[in-house]
C-alpha cells in the first residue's frame, strides 16, 4: 500500500475532528464546531481547513455519519446532522478547492472496521464485525471476505435497527435500548435528577453497588443480544466493541456473562474483544479507506 500524506476529517454531531495522517501516523487532531444545520457552512469550513494547509496534501479523506454512497461520493442521510443530508460532498468540495485534490470519503462506523483491520484488532482477519455503542445507539460495520461489506443502498451494518423485544414493546429498535443515553435515563428515572448529568463511564466503575449492578447488567444484556444475533448471522471471526464505553474495565466481562447466558452461545462462542483504536478511529480510517480505494 502506497503512503500518502492525507488531510482527514471525522465529522461528528457537536465536532468536526481533523488532522494529517502520513504512513499511518496520526499529528495532534484539530477540532472546530459541526454546523449541524447549515450545509454551506460546514463545506466552507471543511475547505477553509484544507486551505490552510501550508505542506502539500495527497487527498482528503473524510468519516462521515449516516448512509454514504462512496461512489458517487454523495450521502443520502447524515445521522443526526441534518445539514449531510442529500448532499453531493465530493462536488461541493470541488467547488470551492477546484478538481486538483482526490477525495474519499466512508460511513463513519465503516472507517472503524477499516481503521481495525489496516492497524489495530484485526490485522490479520478477513471475517469481523465492529459493534459500537455510543450516545445515540448501536453502530455496527462488516468485514467480510477481506472487504468491508456497505451493502446494495450502501445501509449494511445498520446493527442498531434490529428489534429485539417485539412482543412486549413493538418495532423499538436496539438504539432504543443500548445507547449510553438510555443507560443514563435509567439511572435518573430510579433516582432522580436530570438524565444529562449521568456519566455512564462513571456507573461502569461503581458496579460493586448492588442497584447499580443490576441496572447496567439489564442494559448490557440487550446489547449481548444484538452481539448474539449479528454472531448467528454471520459466523465471524471475532466481534469487536467499539465506542468509549466498551473500553471500560468492567464492560467486556459482563458482556461475555450476558451471552454466556444464552444457551446456544456455546454453539458459536466467538470470540469478542475491544477495538484497538477508539478515539481516532475515524481519522485513521478515513485514511486507510482513503489509500486502498484511490487510485
Amino acid at each position: 500500500m502506497e503512503s500518502k500524506r492525507v488531510l482527514t476529517f471525522d465529522v461528528g454531531y457537536r465536532f468536526i475532528r481533523h488532522a494529517i495522517v502520513t504512513d499511518g501516523v496520526q499529528d495532534v487532531p484539530s477540532t472546530f464546531a459541526t454546523p449541524a444545520e447549515d450545509p454551506e457552512a460546514l463545506f466552507d469550513s471543511v475547505a477553509n481547513v484544507v486551505r490552510q494547509q501550508r505542506e502539500p496534501i495527497s487527498g482528503i479523506a473524510l468519516s462521515l455519519p449516516g448512509f454514504v454512497d462512496v461512489e458517487r461520493q454523495r450521502t443520502i442521510t447524515g445521522g443526526a446532522i441534518n445539514a449531510l443530508y442529500k448532499q453531493n460532498v465530493g462536488d461541493e468540495l470541488r467547488r470551492r478547492l477546484g478538481g486538483r485534490l482526490p477525495i474519499w470519503m466512508e460511513n463513519d462506523a465503516n472507517c472503524a472496521a477499516i481503521a481495525e483491520k489496516y492497524a489495530g484488532n484485526a490485522r490479520k482477519l478477513d471475517d469481523f464485525v465492529v459493534f459500537t455503542v455510543t450516545d445515540d445507539g448501536v453502530g455496527g460495520a462488516m468485514f467480510l471476505d477481506g472487504h468491508i461489506r456497505r451493502g446494495r443502498d450502501w445501509r449494511a451494518g445498520e446493527l442498531g435497527m434490529m428489534i429485539t423485544n417485539y412482543r412486549a414493546e413493538g418495532a423499538r429498535s436496539l438504539h432504543e435500548y443500548s445507547s449510553t443515553s438510555t443507560l443514563s435515563k435509567q439511572y435518573a428515572e430510579k433516582y432522580g435528577g436530570p438524565a444529562e448529568i449521568v456519566v455512564p463511564s462513571s456507573l461502569m466503575r461503581r458496579m460493586n453497588e448492588p442497584d447499580v449492578r443490576e441496572l447496567i447488567e439489564s442494559w448490557v444484556q440487550y446489547i449481548a443480544v444484538g452481539i448474539y444475533n449479528i454472531v448467528v448471522s454471520l459466523d465471524p471471526e471475532c466481534v469487536l466493541l467499539g465506542g468509549s464505553i466498551c473500553q471500560e474495565t468492567a464492560f467486556l466481562p459482563l458482556v461475555q456473562q450476558s451471552l454466556e447466558a444464552i444457551p446456544s452461545w456455546k454453539d458459536f462462542n466467538t470470540p469478542v474483544k475491544r477495538c484497538r483504536n477508539v478515539g481516532s478511529a475515524g481519522l485513521l480510517g478515513a485514511y486507510y479507506a482513503f489509500v486502498s480505494e484511490v487510485r
